[in-house]
């Protein structure tokens, strides 16, 4: 036995001399990858900061150009030295330019778009100078020579030749640089083939003996794993001394696995098949839901969701979480939720709900305790009720992003059956939304109040984003991103698109006041969420978002207080129609907007999306738009 261990030993070392001396060298050319990468990073800096100031010449001329416009209609010292101090900001930007780039073609480049940015701005001196002098016939004809044009389109020129050529000179930079890591990675693979080799020759005789004997022993140790027989390795050393332990514990893993393996997939089977299989579809709201089960088998427990109508204006939905785990937590689950149901067909009020399961938990299942909360959602109104029992409050959005936790208190369910419970209530606008949770999803790092910040950033992300078909889905996911669950969870989210409208009408209307802060950002939401419901698979809604916000940000600047956007579908097609009271805006049709100008973009990039426009002008502003979508005529 000594002398075997002596081997063992002795092989180690050896083994473990050559691979050192080639990870030394492993660790250089590391060295040197890490080089390059530093290059290609300062590179990579060096031309952002050239494009962003390129950029900024731009930004900074429509300053400029707004200056000019300001003085030309109230001239004062104040305008003047506005244009002035704008003017001579642009003319630094344009020497510094010139400055940053190095390469010749890249400075040739720089000076010709710099060169350009100085004639705009001596013709923009000209023109105070002629507005200055009182000459504003010649003004006028200055701004509308062809050659005023023209150089404005040259201007435009040399700036795109700039821009590309900076972004061909890192190409090629960057690719002169992949060539040297792709040569580095030849070197690495040879060295490691070469160490390989070498390895194997230090080894010799007794160490070949030794390996074949170690293969033996991987070999059954993967076919152990995988439930397969296999032949003993021969001996009395520590190789087959591990073989043997090896097949001791293969045994009482395969037991233990199984138990688990039965007891995990009863668990999480009878926990999905107690939550609902399919959510009611009410109109006016959007659901979304999710369920994470636990990793282990141990911790699947009695967390649920759930959303029923109570009559044609009343929606009842229920989030909680049953202490402890297993099977019982999952069955005594689906019984609450059930009681909370039937209890709410009785009397509606979320209080007295919790009262009368209480009272049946208490009496029916001595030391099962419950967190609980249940509201009801008036459609008509947006009214909703609410009670908790000892649960973490569900999260609601209010205008724009802004989300705050619900504020109650209640005693958790099967505690004290004489324990009362309130009922505390909020107001719900379309395009708002309430978020129920379990706190598996918050308690996922084991610490609460991160799990909130990082919950309510979810929230907020998701909100916004139109692209997610499941809401609840998309915010489990970035929670749990690489992390292993050691509770089940639930997210149930419940977005308010349309109040005061019952069954699935072809019109629909939302009111807003463009000066309540977030008014617009609210009902974008409800329209789209609304939409989103009604259209078949692949239409652009990202193109009627852009449509949307645009036509809404025109409301905001053109009207004083109330418009009003509706919805209509008709023959597969959605009709948009935004109508505001404010003074009549310039509709025409035509090219994109003058470069230098602030206005117009906005109903020109909707024009490009949507499949028709129409504008008409009659107290107020009125826009009728079909949307790029087909419509499927789901409510």
């Amino acid at each position: 036995m000594p002398l075997v261990r002596s081997k063992i030993q002795s092989q180690a070392i050896l083994l473990s001399i050559v691979p050192l001396a080639f990870l030394l060298v492993f660790l250089g050319v590391v060295v040197l990858l890490n080089v390059r990468a530093t290059e290609m990073t300062t590179w990579t800096r060096h031309a952002t900061a050239v494009l962003d100031q390129s950029d900024s010449i731009l930004t900074a001329f429509s300053g400029t150009n707004q200056a000019a416009v300001d003085y030309t209609q109230h001239p004062s010292p104040k305008a003047l030295k506005n244009f002035q101090s704008r003017s001579a900001a642009i003319r630094i930007q344009a020497r510094r330019l010139v400055d940053m780039v190095d390469a010749p073609v890249q400075k040739r480049s720089a000076a010709q778009y710099s060169a350009l940015t100085l004639r705009i701005l001596d013709l923009l001196d000209q023109y105070m100078t002629d507005v200055r002098g009182g000459h504003t016939a010649a003004a006028r004809a200055l701004v509308a020579r062809p050659s005023t044009r023209a150089l404005g389109t040259s201007f435009q020129a040399a700036k795109a030749n700039f821009d590309r050529s900076e972004r061909q000179l890192t190409s090629s930079r960057f690719r002169g640089m992949r060539d040297q890591i792709n040569l580095y990675g030849y070197i690495l693979l040879a060295l490691t083939f070469f160490g390989i080799l070498l390895t194997l020759l230090t080894t010799g005789r007794f160490g070949l003996n030794i390996a074949r004997r170690l293969r033996t022993l991987a070999h059954n140790a993967e076919l152990l794993g995988a439930g397969q027989s296999t032949t003993p390795v021969s001996g009395d050393d520590e190789i087959a001394e591990l073989d043997r332990i090896y097949h001791e514990m293969a045994q009482r893993i395969h037991d233990t696995l199984s138990a688990y393996r039965r007891e995990h997939y009863i668990a999480s089977t009878l926990q999905r098949a107690l939550l609902p299989q399919e959510l009611p579809k009410v109109s006016g709201l959007r659901i979304d839901t999710a369920y994470a089960a636990a990793a282990h088998a141990a911790e699947i427990g009695g967390d649920w969701y759930d959303v029923f109508k109570l009559d044609d204006t009343t929606v009842g939905i229920s989030v909680g979480d049953v202490a402890g785990h297993g099977l019982r937590a999952a069955a005594i689950m689906g019984s609450v939720r059930q009681a909370i149901r039937i209890a709410a067909r009785v009397r509606s009020d979320p209080g007295t709900v919790l009262d009368r399961v209480n009272r049946a938990l208490c009496a029916d299942e001595a030391g099962v305790i419950v967190t609980a909360f249940f509201a009801t959602i008036d459609m008509r109104t947006g009214h909703t009720d609410f009670a908790v029992a000892g649960h973490p409050l569900p999260l609601v959005v209010h205008s724009g992003t802004e989300v705050e936790q619900l504020r109650g208190e209640g005693l958790i369910l099967g505690v004290d059956p004489r324990a009362e419970y309130r009922s505390f209530g909020i107001e719900l606008r379309a395009g708002e939304a309430l978020i129920g949770f379990t706190d598996g999803l918050i308690e996922v790092r084991r610490d609460y109040f991160q799990g909130m910040d990082d919950l309510i950033a979810a929230v907020k992300t998701e909100y916004g984003a139109m692209s997610s078909e499941n809401i609840a889905e998309q915010i489990k996911d970035r929670i749990l991103a690489n992390v292993e669950p050691v509770d089940d969870s639930a997210v149930l989210f419940v977005g308010i698109t349309n109040l005061g409208v019952n069954g699935s009408p072809a019109k629909k209307t939302w009111t807003l006041d463009v000066r309540e802060r977030g008014a617009a950002y609210r009902v974008r939401r409800a329209v789209l969420w609304d939409l989103s419901a009604r259209v078949s698979a692949g239409s652009d809604l990202s193109g009627v978002e852009l449509i949307l916000g645009e036509l809404l940000s025109n409301v905001a600047q053109h009207t004083p207080g109330q418009a009003e956007v509706g919805l209509e579908f008709h023959d597969g097609e959605a009709r948009l129609l935004v109508r505001d009271h404010g003074k009549p805006f310039a509709s025409e049709d035509g090219e994109m907007p003058d470069a230098l100008s602030p206005n117009g973009r906005g109903l020109h990039l909707v024009r490009k999306l949507a499949r028709s426009v129409e504008v008409h002008h009659n107290g107020g502003n009125s826009i009728a738009v079909v949307l790029p979508v087909n419509a499927s005529g789901a409510a």
